[in-house]
């Protein structure tokens, strides 16, 4: 399996300029701390964030979910650089949804947070109308999957928000496959993921979820089919027991086997602090 094809894990606060992710979600309230966290994230950027929400999520309830979420973004929403849509662009219940009109909305979207002096545009949208009688499941799923270089030639930055309770395990997967990265349900927690030679840690590695990285970095390193690349250039977050851990585990594979870590550079620097210098096994480079 090609790895570069493969969905990836990523926190909401690793999102870049122009990704294009999808969220499963089963907790309103864990939903709206994602939201809070990535439309800071985007202000601080210069960026103008956009909520497409149902109906119900007036810009009063946005502010006052953010704030409960500890961000208190009532300024961006009266100023115009956070804004809440109830409408659906290019979609009517009559008549289903217009996969061309949606793309041209984006682009638009575009030109016009640019015209207006933002750095660029990041856009949550609420995907429940799709759970509607009528939407052409198929038709969906390529949409998606067509997106994804749209959005990152434009620079057009956003989450698909799939409610877990609505779609189908089968419709979610395909969904998710449709996406080129997928956000972690909740800020803090921690993914650990193969694919292929390739073991790719994404999230915070710190005191809630070291149990967790101990246990899948000893098993993935333990048996015959050991991977040959731990990729944490996702990772937010690691702390030194996180990086002695790494360093203890390498030192006991075989010498003949070598694990290379693609890593950032504050990340580079712990785990050689931690002593990968003594670990022939340990293989160091910036990713």
């Amino acid at each position: 399996m090609d790895s570069s094809s493969v969905t990836r894990t990523v926190s909401v606060t690793r999102m870049n300029s122009g990704d294009h992710a999808c969220l499963g979600f089963d907790d309103d309230e864990t939903r709206w701390e994602l939201r809070a966290a990535y439309a800071d994230i985007g202000l601080s950027r210069g960026e103008q964030v956009i909520f497409f929400t149902d109906r119900a999520t007036t810009p009063a309830l946005a502010a006052e979910q953010l704030s409960s979420s500890g961000f208190p973004l009532g300024p961006a929403l009266m100023d115009g650089r956070l804004a809440v849509v109830n409408e659906v662009p290019g979609y009517d219940p009559a008549n289903g949804f217009d996969p061309a009109e949606r793309a041209q909305t984006w682009v638009e979207l575009t030109d016009k947070a640019r015209h207006d002096g933002f750095s660029g545009i990041r856009v949550v949208g609420d995907m429940g109308w799709a759970a509607e009688p009528g939407v052409d499941q198929d038709l969906l799923v390529d949409y998606e999957a067509g997106l994804s270089p749209l959005f990152a030639e434009i620079g057009f930055t956003a989450i698909c928000e799939y409610d877990r309770r609505r779609f189908g395990k089968s419709l979610l997967g395909r969904i998710r496959d449709a996406h080129p990265k997928r956000v972690l349900r909740r800020l803090g927690a921690l993914d650990v993921a193969r694919t292929g030679t390739e073991l790719r840690v994404a999230g915070d590695v710190d005191l809630a979820t070291r149990e967790d990285f101990d246990t899948a970095l000893a098993h993935a390193l333990a048996g015959p089919d050991r991977p040959g690349v731990l990729d944490l250039t996702e990772l937010c977050f690691m702390d030194v027991h996180g990086a002695s851990t790494l360093v203890r585990l390498a030192g006991r594979l075989p010498l003949g086997h070598l694990l290379a870590v693609r890593c950032r550079p504050e990340q580079d620097k712990l785990i050689r602090l931690c002593g990968a210098a003594v670990v022939p096994q340990l293989v160091l480079g910036e990713g």
